[in-house]
C-alpha cells in the first residue's frame, strides 16, 4: 500500500490534476484534497494521511497555520509557487517536514512524498543550498532590526495585511 497523501491548494483545477497524475503511482494513494485550511484540518482527522502536501496561500487560510495545527500527527509539505527559500524558515518553524516548488517533476515529488512519511526532510537537494543562501541573504537584509524580532506568524499577518486582506481573512 502507497503513502496516504491529502492534497490542499487554493487552485481546485491544480488539486485534481495533481491527484490524477499521482493515482498512477502504486506509491502514492491520494485520500483527497481541498482548497480549504479548516477542511484540510476535518480530512486530516477522518481519512488518517501519512503526508499532507500543502500551498502556503489557501483559498480560506493558509498553509503554515494548517502545518501548526496537524504537525507532529501528519507529515506536512509545504508546496510554494514561489522560491522555496521565501517560505522555507517560516515552515519548518510552523512544523513542516519539507518544502518543494511546484516546478517539480512528478515522479520527483511522488520521491519527497516518499521521503516525508518515512520521516525525512523532503527538498530538492539541488536547491537547498542556494535557498538557504538566500533566505539568510534576505534574514539579514529584513531592514529594520525589530523585524526580525517577530514571530513567523507575526510575519505571517504582517505580509497579509501587506496584501489588503482584513481581520476576518486572515483569521
Amino acid at each position: 500500500m502507497g503513502v496516504k497523501l491529502l492534497v490542499v491548494d487554493p487552485q481546485p483545477f491544480f488539486c485534481e490534476a495533481l491527484a490524477a497524475a499521482m493515482e498512477g503511482s502504486d506509491e502514492v494513494e491520494v485520500v483527497g484534497w481541498t482548497t480549504d485550511e479548516l477542511e484540510a484540518d476535518r480530512l486530516a482527522s477522518r481519512r488518517s494521511p501519512d503526508v499532507v502536501l500543502t500551498e502556503i496561500e489557501l483559498a480560506g487560510g493558509s498553509g503554515l497555520s494548517l502545518a501548526r495545527r496537524i504537525a507532529g500527527g501528519t507529515a506536512v509539505v509545504v508546496l510554494t509557487r514561489g522560491h522555496e527559500g521565501d517560505v522555507l524558515l517560516d515552515a519548518v518553524a510552523a512544523g513542516a517536514i519539507g518544502c518543494l516548488s511546484h516546478d517539480l517533476e512528478p515522479g520527483e515529488l511522488i520521491q519527497h512524498v516518499r521521503r516525508a512519511a518515512d520521516g525525512e526532510f523532503a527538498i530538492d537537494p539541488g536547491r537547498l543550498h542556494a535557498e538557504l543562501r538566500r533566505a539568510a541573504r534576505s534574514q539579514k537584509g529584513a531592514g529594520s532590526p525589530k523585524l526580525a524580532l517577530l514571530t513567523a506568524r507575526e510575519r505571517e499577518v504582517l505580509t497579509l495585511l501587506a496584501r489588503g486582506l482584513d481581520n476576518q481573512a486572515i483569521a
